[in-house]
């Protein structure tokens, strides 16, 4: 790769392209530039963590305990995030890709010709660029606004911290609704133009998800800023409903949904009246499964279906804001949101776990991400669907198997055990059946994949019979200079 591609790479990440250069006639010539994207991911996720153990001298990465300063990284919500955003991407799998579909479908047959245009013009580029950013502003304020698009969006904002893991949680029903908002676009700009700046404006808005970066000045004016989408991600009330722009901050100063993060001095007058953001949801879902994070709103929005009398409060309840109850406004009550303590910041869902258990997540998790990142950038070219489509089942089943042990369940170990001792069987299956025809060193393989579930399955096990259901309660001792770590039993 050239430096100028390296270049023009990088630039897409904050919408600085050429715009001759990213200008298709055919939506087949347009490059996925999102997939492209996923070494910057890691480049920007690996600042922020070299940027926490040196600059920061580790504060960010200590366990939360009170203090505004830490708890910005931890371990299993990354997993979280990642595991969601691959979760979602996997989704294309098996129900395709609704949005292009429909928008090809309304070009094809109904745009208008006298305003349709399919050879480059810089008026028409902009003007792509910045209906879609407008279509996309209107898309996420009703994704907070109206119960049942909240329920898929909801999923971004479930982290309880803000770095560049969390942009990456994505939600898989948000995908399947967002793409309405989009179709009127359809009858003016070519989808070669549209998922060029779909692209783009999704992109943008990675880098935004830091707490590294303060106030930008001027541009709080014009573009979406890491502060302003801060107070977009916060669960203080001033924060609720506000700031929702992709790439230009200006919709939300036009529509009156701008809120400044209220930092000394560049906002608020005195230090007393500073109000750092509590990141989260309002009522947090304390839960690292993906299953869980994915359908937990709707099944809250099932819940309230029941529970509620009438057929016209009952179509409120889905569209209606989350906050809607019979007897409030259509987007609930501000004051019924959950104040913040300036002094006693909301405690981060963490559960405590043996290190053993931390370092055998990591490196399992390491696994699954080796492997969906194979399957999502060139493996599923080459692999009937079907085989495809069981990877990613294999790929949730671990997710939700990881999760269990994060969560500190009871029964999270023996759930894993289940897993491993599963993937170790089939594995030997594939290699020594010769169900499937397979090359000396594709055998070699499987066969350390086999291995390898083997003796995760041989230290679960033991630590279930040396443990069993209180695995989760012994917590590994402070070590003191001179001494090895050892584990103790947490007194409650």
């Amino acid at each position: 790769m050239t430096a100028i591609k390296i270049a023009e790479s990088l630039g897409r990440m904050f919408y600085l392209v050429s715009p001759s250069r990213h200008f298709f006639v055919t939506q087949g010539e347009v490059e996925p530039y999102v997939s492209d994207a996923t070494i910057w991911f890691l480049f920007f996720i690996a600042a922020e963590l070299i940027y926490f153990t040196i600059a920061d001298k580790r504060k960010g990465l200590k366990r939360h305990d009170g203090k505004w300063d830490q708890g910005k990284y931890r371990m299993n919500d990354m997993i979280g995030s990642l595991g969601a955003g691959s979760v979602q991407q996997m989704s294309r799998f098996f129900l395709g890709s609704l949005q292009m579909v429909t928008y090809n479908y309304i070009w094809d047959n109904y745009r208008l010709p006298g305003l349709a245009f399919e050879t480059f013009h810089l008026l028409t580029w902009i003007g792509c660029f910045l209906a879609t950013d407008f279509m996309y502003y209107w898309f996420h304020r009703a994704a907070h606004e109206v119960n049942i698009f909240w329920a898929g969006h909801s999923v971004h904002h479930s982290s309880e911290y803000y770095n560049a893991t969390t942009a990456l949680r994505q939600s898989l029903a948000q995908t399947y609704t967002s793409f309405v908002f989009n179709l009127p676009l359809a009858f003016v700009f070519s989808p070669a133009q549209f998922a060029v700046h779909t692209q783009l404006n999704l992109l943008f808005q990675f880098w935004i998800h830091t707490e590294i970066v303060p106030r930008m000045g001027w541009l709080e004016y014009i573009i979406n800023t890491p502060s302003a989408h801060r107070v977009h991600h916060g669960r203080n009330p001033y924060c609720i409903d506000k700031n929702y722009a992709g790439t230009l901050i200006i919709w939300d100063r036009m529509f009156g949904t701008y809120a400044d993060e209220r930092i000394y001095p560049d906002v608020v007058a005195t230090k007393e009246e500073e109000e750092p953001v509590a990141f989260g949801l309002t009522h947090p879902i304390n839960t690292f499964d993906p299953v869980a994070v994915q359908l937990g709103h709707f099944k809250h929005i099932w819940n309230m279906l029941w529970i509620t009398p009438g057929f016209a409060n009952k179509f409120k309840v889905v569209f209606y804001g989350p906050g809607w109850h019979p007897g409030t406004p259509r987007t609930g009550l501000l004051s019924e949101i959950p104040d913040v303590d300036l002094k006693n910041p909301p405690k981060k869902y963490d559960p405590v776990l043996p290190r053993k258990f931390n370092c055998y997540i990591a490196a399992h998790f390491a696994i699954v991400m080796a492997v969906g990142s194979a399957l999502l950038g060139e493996l599923y070219k080459i692999l009937p669907l079907r085989q495809t489509q069981a990877i990613c089942v294999a790929f949730l089943v671990s997710l939700v198997s990881l999760a269990k042990i994060m969560d500190a369940k009871e029964y999270g170990l023996k759930v894993e055990l289940s897993r491993t001792l599963t993937f170790f069987l089939m594995a030997e299956f594939v290699a020594r059946s010769g169900f499937y025809e397979q090359t000396y060193w594709q055998r070699r393989g499987t066969l350390m994949v086999a291995d390898t579930f083997f003796v995760s399955s041989l230290f679960i096990g033991w630590n279930i019979y040396k443990l069993g259901s209180n695995w989760a309660t012994v917590v590994p001792d402070t070590p003191k200079k001179g001494q090895d770590t050892k584990d103790k039993v947490k007194t409650n």
